[in-house]
């Protein structure tokens, strides 16, 4: 018996073929229990995959709603309130009272959009 194997339809006539004499042999005593043992796993690979679909498009909806208000506070003429502990602050950064600092960069792109 000759297989061309160049041909799709050949191979997958052959590998069915196999797997049918292959499970010819071993359906009678263990079919049953591959069968529920697969039938588990699968269950077992679904209910992973929904919970990381769950958690994934949970942190997705979070983010979105975080950018959506820093969004509208830049709209609404707002600076987006950034927490920065004041003992962070270098020396150099540190302005005597009264003195203006210069802008940014930033800081003047952001002025010119308002």
């Amino acid at each position: 018996m000759s297989i061309d194997f160049g041909k799709k339809e050949a191979r997958e006539g052959y590998l069915q073929t196999k797997l049918d004499d292959l499970l010819d042999g071993i359906n009678a005593s263990y079919g049953q229990s591959l069968l529920d043992e697969l039938m588990s796993r699968l269950e077992a690979t679904i209910d992973d995959f929904n919970k990381e679909v769950d958690e994934l498009m949970g942190s997705l909806k979070k983010s979105s709603e975080e950018k959506e208000k820093l969004i509208q506070q830049i709209k609404a003429g707002g600076t987006p309130k950034v927490e920065v502990d004041s003992s962070d602050k270098k020396p150099e950064e540190e302005k005597e009272d009264g003195e203006e600092r210069e802008l940014s960069e930033w800081e003047k792109r952001l002025e010119g959009i308002s």
